[in-house]
Formats: structure tokens, sequence, C-alpha cells
């Protein structure tokens, strides 16, 4: 006897309104699903859309080259305060600066709350010899208001031919005191490196910037001034460096570390989401002490350097907190435009594995004072860096 019972049968009505109704639960669910989860498909229909209705609806004829110039300056601002669209001087001027030569007045500037602010002025630069300082904020440029335009107007204001001058104005102190400074542009080259014998066997070598040959330099005048007298120690400037490359930086490291990671960058995705950089030479001045200056000029490459020597403890950092700028920077051509994007793709971390960015490395032994580079004599940050290493030399501590 068969006892199951028949089936029943749905109606075509009732077929469609479950299929109806699954349909409407797969389609809401994939809404959900990009609502909770948007994707860069998405933006693109959203910038296509908006494209589409100024094509169709604008008043005036449009320059389609402009028009993507504006899209990817408007996306780019909405990242970091370094991430941007270079012209194709701007790039040129970028390549001449990793090569230690360039046009402008000197002054490396950074987006600080919506506010531009020097984080130093390099070494025999017009804006130095002017008169500016690291943490100044520029608020006029040939009376033009900064507030509310974006970098690259900025640059645009402050770059000109060499022999031709520019008025910044800048607020300095708290309260604020309004200052300006009329600076004559040049053509800049700047040797990375500069040094001298000191008294007791100490050397003394300033690193303005991390440029290509910047290690090569520095190897070059450790070399020289060894074959003058025997090496004891060494003092290692780069207060109001603003950085440079960061393969320069690690090269640097490098020479007087023989072991361990130097730095490591981390960023979201990609097939390299970490890489570290090791030690790979062996130590130049093996078991000589060494002291880095640094101060809130100090940034970006120059931070790689005193943190990977202080994590080490190969080396004692004389001074106040470094500036804090901690990201690393790609170049990126947008063919079509003849443009380079400058885009944020990560994060560096000491060897210890701490943050950079937005939090600076702070000094072990603290010194407050005016940086002085012309009397290294009479210069406070030089006087305790040398009892620091005199100290070590003799076994003290």
């Amino acid at each position: 006897m068969n006892n199951h019972q028949p089936k029943p049968q749905l109606t075509p009505v009732t077929q469609a309104c479950l299929l109806l109704s699954m349909l409407s639960g797969i389609i809401l669910g994939v809404v959900a699903f990009r609502h909770l989860h948007p994707t860069e498909q998405q933006a693109e229909v959203h910038i296509g859309q908006a494209l589409q209705q100024i094509r169709k609806h604008y008043v005036e004829d449009i320059d389609e080259t402009i028009l993507a110039q504006g899209a990817i300056d408007g996306i780019l601002a909405k990242l970091d305060n370094y991430s941007v669209l270079l012209d194709s001087v701007q790039f040129e001027q970028l390549q001449q600066d990793a090569e230690g030569a360039f046009s402008g007045v000197g002054i490396e500037i950074d987006d600080q709350d919506q506010r531009f602010t020097v984080i130093a002025p390099m070494d025999n630069s017009p804006a130095l010899l002017a008169g500016i300082k690291s943490g100044d904020r520029l608020s006029k440029v040939n009376g033009t208001l900064t507030e509310g335009i974006d970098i690259n107007q900025l640059l645009a204001l402050i770059k000109g031919e060499p022999g031709t001058p520019v008025d910044i104005t800048v607020e300095r102190g708290d309260p604020a005191k309004e200052l300006t400074f009329r600076v004559v542009r040049a053509r800049l080259s700047i040797d990375s490196v500069t040094a001298r014998a000191l008294e007791q066997g100490l050397i003394y070598i300033r690193l303005t910037r991390f440029s290509q040959n910047t290690a090569t330099d520095l190897l070059s005048a450790l070399d020289r001034l060894a074959r003058i007298q025997p090496i004891a120690g060494l003092i290692l400037d780069v207060r109001n460096n603003p950085g440079g490359l960061l393969s320069s930086a690690v090269a640097v490291a490098d020479l007087f570390l023989d072991r361990g990671v130097i730095v490591t960058t981390r960023k979201l995705r990609g097939e390299l989401a970490q890489q570290e950089f090791r030690a790979t030479l062996d130590d130049v001045l093996p078991g000589k002490p060494i002291a880095v200056l640094i101060n809130a000029g100090s940034a970006s490459a120059s931070e790689v350097v005193a943190a990977a020597l202080r994590d080490h403890q190969r080396a004692v950092l004389v001074g106040t907190r470094s500036y804090g700028k901690g990201s690393v920077q790609t170049i990126m051509p947008t063919l079509g435009l003849k443009r380079a994007i400058k885009l944020t793709t990560a994060e560096y971390f000491s060897p210890n594995g701490e943050a950079i960015n937005n939090v600076g490395i702070e000094a072990g032994i603290r010194v407050d004072a005016e940086a002085d580079f012309t009397e290294l004599n009479n210069d406070p940050w030089m006087i305790a860096a040398i009892a620091a290493l005199t100290a070590k030399e003799s076994g003290v501590e």
C-alpha cells in the first residue's frame, strides 16, 4: 500500500509570487551588501554619473583634460596631506630635489590642520637667510591669503624664476605674531653632507637632505676624516632635515649597523603589504659611540635613521621630538594626462615596531634651545652630544 501523499502543486500565480519574492530578497541583499561594503566600482559609477550630468547640462564647452585633472585633484585632496597630482614642472623639480639641485626658496611645507606649516628651511637657502624658521605657519604669499587653497596652488605662488623676489608672510609663536619676509628665489645646489673634525677625535657630520648620493658622500667624508685622525665618535646632525629618499635613509643607517631591521613599511593591500629593510653591511665605525641630533624639523627619512640607530642601541638621540612624518609616497604616472600622481602608499615603523607618522621620535637627551648651525662651539646641542659621547668613550653612562 502506498502511503505517500501527492505533492501539492503550485499555481502559476503562486509560482510567480514566490519567484518575485526570491528576486526581491536577492536584490535587497545585494543593495544592503553594497551599502555596508562600498567598492571602488561604486566610486567610479558616482563619478561617471557626475561627468555625464556635467557634459550634458554645463553651460559652456568643457576641456576634458582640465576636467580630468580637477577630478583627480579633488580625489587626492580627500586622502592626506602628501598625495597630490604633479604637473611636469613639479615632477621635474621633484626629480631635481632627489638629485640635490632645484629652484625655489628652500623650504619644506606640510599641511597641518588645514594650515601650511614650514617643516624646515634648508641650510643656506634663501628662506633660511631671510629669517623663516621651522614651525612658521604660512598665511600669505605676495599678499594672497593661503587659507582655502591647495598645496599645488601654494607652490605656484611661491615658485618662480631664480633672482625674482617673493613676499612670504608667516605667523609665529603663541599668541601668533605676523611677520613678512622678502625672499629672493634661487637655483639651489645643496650638498647633502658636510663634515668637520672636532677635538678629542670626534667628528661632526651634518645631513641636510637624503638624496641619491648621501650615503656615498657620507662614507667618503668618514674615510677622509679618518686619514686625518683616528675617529673616537660621531655626531650625526639631522636637525631641520626634512627627509628625502627612503633608499638613501636605509643606506645611511646601514653604514652603522651590521644586522637587524632598519625600517618596516606597511600598507593596506598588495603583494608587499609589509616590507622589511634590513642591514647588510658591516658597521663602518664598530664600537664607536654615535649621537644623532634631532629637532622638530627632522622628518621622514631623518626619522627613519634616528629610530633605527636608537632601537638598535647604536646611537643616543639629542634634542627635541622630531616632526612625525612617517609615510611613504610613490610616484605613479598618469600617461594620458602627462602628469604624475604622488600617492601615499605605506607608513614607516621603527625596528621596535613603533609608529612614526603623526607621532615623531623623542630624544633621549633633551635640549630645548635654538639651533645655531654657524657657531657649533657654542651650540648647546653640540655641548650635550659631546658630553654624551665622551662619557660613553670613557665607559661612564
